[in-house]
């Protein structure tokens, strides 16, 4: 009923705002601001065409089924909507017209209302979930074996309105983080509360598992992360071979029109970005010069795209002491381990400024890398630029990381940063690379201010 309601508001705020920039720009006189409130009146076919539009697409329906969507996601469902919303109203508009004495539309008016109702049904749908989520929060459980757990802990805690109830084994397991097995899914759902499964890692699939897993479903809603997660991305599409599902994977290189636009949406926000942020740069270098001795920009040669060497730019966040290799990384320690324990981020903590902290804690200390992006040796978003001691492994696979340009941003930005082990850090910029879309690279730039927000794997 919120959504219903939401919709019919947002309508007419469409239809309000869209003929107010017809007014602003249009000649015909139909269109002026004196005719505003006539023209107003007579849209009243507009809200009701967004409610059949919504309940076409089946934006209704999987509100209430996948209640931690992102918006970037729904954005074409929500032009679908909107499309289907002006079509409508235009449609009955013309009915009506015919069969009685309503006066037609003006199709200028309700086209800019159905572009205006795109951004507006986006926007209002994520802001009402994201305050649904605030009141009443999803608690969801894990059934993993333990091999991708931790992984899909990182994007849960990202994710907000999400509460990590825990994991649930496949089948009997002792370990004390361990919910329960598998087979008590129904008292493990009523003791914690839990309102939504996510199956992860489940190794071989028998016959006991699939009846547990098609009883979870009868119970509450549930997820299923694919077993092949590090290929599968928004590039992805699931069609079906004769009523088989078939996940098809994203098509293997980027044209050269993506590439083009992908480096002009680079020179636009790096330009725009430097522009706008200009004051917040100058006081950042006065506050680095206050509170240490040394320079404004740290310096490191890092790798980009074909391996070609670079150096990028940061605000120094640590002291200056000469013969101290503050990226030194501790080989002994295992694979798994996180990165801020490899690169030894820990032991660097007593260096940090008391500005350093809070430019690393919110990632301001990266923004001098838009100069970067304008040189050409960075984009806005991409892989991690490595250093080239940590850029070592010959695997084809992960080395096709240097087949762009490395980011300011990323999947490793938003997906844990340093939380995120080597080999993780490898999957997701393989994973970016052989996946790209530009609309990805929005999504990514939208979900950047949070994880600096956050803070989540800042050293």
């Amino acid at each position: 009923m919120q959504l219903v309601t939401l919709d019919y508001l947002l309508g007419w705020a469409s239809a309000a705002v869209g003929l107010l920039i017809l007014s602003g720009f249009s000649r015909n006189n139909a269109n002026s601001f004196s005719h505003f409130g006539y023209n107003l009146e007579h849209a009243f076919w507009f809200p009701i065409g967004v409610w059949c539009g919504v309940g076409l697409t089946g934006r209704y329906r999987r509100s209430q089924r996948s209640p931690t969507e992102s918006m970037f996601a729904q954005f074409p469902d929500y032009a679908g909507a909107a499309a289907l919303a002006g079509a409508g109203a235009m449609g009955i508009s013309y009915f009506l017209h015919h069969f009685g004495s309503v006066e037609v539309l003006v199709s200028t008016q309700v086209l800019m209302a159905s572009f205006v109702a795109t951004f507006a049904l986006t926007i209002g749908h994520a802001l009402l979930r994201h305050t649904t989520l605030s009141l009443h929060p999803v608690r969801i459980a894990v059934v993993d074996d333990g091999s991708s757990f931790a992984r899909i802990q990182t994007h849960l805690h990202l994710q907000h309105g999400v509460v990590s109830v825990g994991r649930i084994s496949p089948t009997v397991d002792n370990d004390s983080d361990v919910l329960g097995p598998l087979s008590d899914i129904d008292d493990i759902i009523e003791r914690h509360g839990v309102d939504r499964v996510i199956f992860g890692g489940i190794g071989v699939i028998s016959d006991d598992v699939a009846f547990w897993y098609r009883r979870t479903t009868e119970l509450v809603d549930t997820g299923l992360v694919p077993r092949m997660f590090d290929v599968v991305s928004w590039r992805s599409r699931l069609t079906d071979l004769m009523g088989l599902p078939l996940l098809e994977l994203a098509p293997r290189h980027v044209g050269l029109l993506d590439r083009a636009l992908k480096r002009a949406m680079d020179l636009v926000i790096a330009a725009v970005f430097i522009l706008i942020f200009l004051p917040v740069f100058a006081a950042i270098a006065i506050a680095i010069k206050l509170s240490s001795r040394g320079p404004v920009f740290f310096r490191q040669e890092r790798l980009g795209r074909d391996r070609h060497p670079f150096t990028i730019l940061k605000f120094r966040t640590m002291l200056v002491e000469t013969g101290v290799n503050s990226d030194g990384r501790d080989t002994t320690l295992d694979e798994a381990a996180p990165l801020y324990v490899k690169r030894g981020k820990l032991s660097e903590s007593n260096r940090v400024t008391t500005v350093g902290k809070f430019l690393r804690r919110t990632g301001l200390d990266e923004i001098p890398q838009f100069i970067n992006v304008l040189t050409g040796s960075m984009s806005v978003v991409g892989p991690r630029p490595f250093i080239p001691h940590e850029s070592e492994i010959n695997d084809p696979i992960y080395s096709r990381r240097y087949d762009v340009r490395p980011g300011i941003t990323g999947l490793w930005q938003v997906s844990g940063r340093n939380n995120l082990t080597d080999d993780e850090l490898r999957q997701l910029d393989f994973l970016y690379v052989t996946s790209w879309s530009l609309w990805w690279d929005v999504k990514i730039c939208a979900d950047t201010p949070r994880a600096m927000v956050r803070g989540l794997g800042a050293y």
